[in-house]
């Protein structure tokens, strides 16, 4: 075998590559090397080179494809929350750029609902992180089951959790967010012997075409905070 064909890097169809290597380098040079290389039907070194071609093409092809899988998933796992299986913030910010949009080619209203669980902090404390994660687990799901499926929910942080309800006058939105806090408040866990009931403090926001989300955030977080206020007294 000439000095050329011997410098050829192995390879094989199920090669796969890091992606640290130039695979177009390795092309290149596979390439250079059949141009050198007497082009006849009984030169074996010939074929053996368009076959590491192939190979390495092929492997190429696959690790792109495998590379573009590997995105999508990792795209798709920054816009969920890893603990509920819901839309974190960021899928909220796609969610209402979508929705605002629409609001605003469509005119259309809808309400914003900003939820923060009541005593989330002392339950955490007193019957560790184990019986936390489970009271958001089963907060979540109620959450959820109470919305229809055109609505939307996500957990922004924490004990945080903001719900929208498209398509809603902001007195129809009011009262079902209302109805919503009151349904959950329903659910329980229990730990220790003890039954740990769902409350939560909600503050509520309408929204048309010309809100931002900013906007309507700092408005129900507000809110929020008057209604837990009025819960302590």
């Amino acid at each position: 075998m000439s000095a050329n064909m011997s410098a050829l890097p192995a390879s094989s169809p199920g090669l796969t590559f890091g992606v640290e290597q130039d695979v177009s380098f390795h092309l290149e040079d596979l390439a250079t090397k059949i141009k050198n290389t007497p082009q006849n039907n009984s030169n074996p070194q010939y074929w053996q080179t368009i076959n590491r071609v192939i190979a390495y093409a092929a492997s190429a092809e696959q690790h792109i494809s495998e590379q573009q899988a590997r995105i999508r998933e990792l795209e798709e796992l920054s816009s969920t929350d890893e603990l509920t299986g819901l839309p974190n913030r960021r899928g909220l910010h796609e969610f209402m750029g979508r929705m605002l949009s629409i609001s605003r080619r469509h005119d259309e209203q809808g309400v914003l609902a900003f939820l923060d669980l009541d005593d989330f902090k002392t339950i955490n404390d007193h019957y560790g992180h184990d019986t936390g994660d489970r009271l958001l687990n089963v907060f979540a799901k109620a959450l959820k089951s109470s919305l229809r499926d055109s609505d939307f929910v996500a957990r922004i942080g924490g004990d945080e959790f903001v719900f929208v309800l498209v398509r809603s006058s902001e007195q129809d939105g009011i009262s079902r967010a209302r109805a919503i806090q009151q349904q959950i408040g329903s659910s329980f866990i229990t730990a220790q012997g003890k039954e740990l009931t769902l409350k939560a403090s909600l503050g509520i926001t309408a929204f048309n075409g010309e809100s931002t989300l900013a906007q309507l955030l700092r408005s129900a977080d507000l809110d929020m905070y008057k209604d837990k206020r009025a819960r302590k007294i």
